[in-house]
Order: structure tokens, then sequence, then C-alpha cells
């Protein structure tokens, strides 16, 4: 079993380099589980995040833009949908067995709070799956590491790198 954390700033192409990912693995036959979790566009913005679960394409709204809905840190700009995050962490809680584990995005909630998608944590360190791609943020990269300190770091910088860790990711998949 091999973790790897594809990290970035936000914008750099984290979810993209995952859209790209799932497009080539399922052109291969393989079948990823988990959640994946895209943007919103709404004239040309992104106003929303979706969730995906990878076992059924079912698609939930997981986060409108709301800037300063958080009194706690008012520069926070997604408030998350509580039953939404519930639905989430039960679908990762049921992605396992699998060969491909796609979690896009362990964030604040889970690292900070011990809320949201906190199965993935549990499941994870279970390693019932060949490969993990677990989708952080740069600025929570140290936590991450300190839970999965044998886990392979990817960085994103911008979207031009993402054919290149896109073949990297399929090719570590092809081989485990």
């Amino acid at each position: 079993m091999q973790i790897f954390l594809i990290t970035g700033e936000t914008g750099s192409g984290k979810t993209s380099l995952v859209a790209s990912l799932l497009t080539e693995i399922n052109k291969l036959g393989i079948k990823a589980t988990g959640v994946y979790s895209p943007a919103r566009i709404e004239s040309g913005e992104k106003t929303g995040i979706f969730t995906v679960d990878l076992s059924t394409g079912v698609k939930k709204l997981l986060a409108i833009h709301q800037q300063g809905w958080d009194p706690e840190n008012p520069n926070r700009e997604w408030k998350m949908d509580p039953e939404v995050l519930i639905w989430g962490d039960d679908v990762i809680r049921n992605s396992v067995p699998t060969s491909v584990l796609i979690i896009d995005e362990l964030g604040y909630l889970e690292f900070e709070k011990s809320i949201g998608w906190v199965s993935a944590f549990k499941i994870l360190d279970e390693g019932d799956y060949k490969n993990a791609i677990v989708v952080v943020r740069a600025g929570l990269l140290e936590q991450a590491l300190a839970k999965f300190g044998n886990a392979v770091v990817m960085t994103i910088e911008n979207p031009a790198q993402i054919k290149d860790h896109t073949s990297f990711l399929v090719a570590q998949i092809l081989a485990i």
C-alpha cells in the first residue's frame, strides 16, 4: 500500500490533477473509490464545491462560497454543508477494500477540528487499499506528514504540471 499526498496552494491544480488521474485510470479499466470534489462554476466563477462518490457517481453540493462565514476565522471562504460532510465521511468509510482510494481533500476540519471526513484517518492507517491519493493544502502538509510519515509527497505549483504528475501516478498504480 502507498499513500500519495497531493499538495499545493489554492488554485494550483490539485483537484484538476485528480480529475486527470481519474480519466486515465478509467481508460485502463481501473476503478477508483472514495470522493472527488470538483468546483461548481457559474458565469465563469467558482461558487461552490461538489463532492462525488466515485463508486456510485452521486454528486452533492459540499460547500458554497461565503467569505467571512466563520466567526473564529473570517478568512474562511467555503461554508460546508454538515449533512454532506456526514454523507462524504460515510462514502469514504465504505470505499475499502479498493485498489485506488481517492480522498479530495482532507482539510482544516479534519486536521484542526476533528470533524468532517475523519474516518479517512482510520482507513488510511488500516491500509485496505493498494494506492491512496489524498489531497491536502500546502498549509496542512506538515500535519498530514505527521499522520502519514511514509507518504510520497507530490507538490503541484501550477496546472502545467498536471500531465507529468498524472503519468507518474498512473505508472505507480500500474506497478502495484
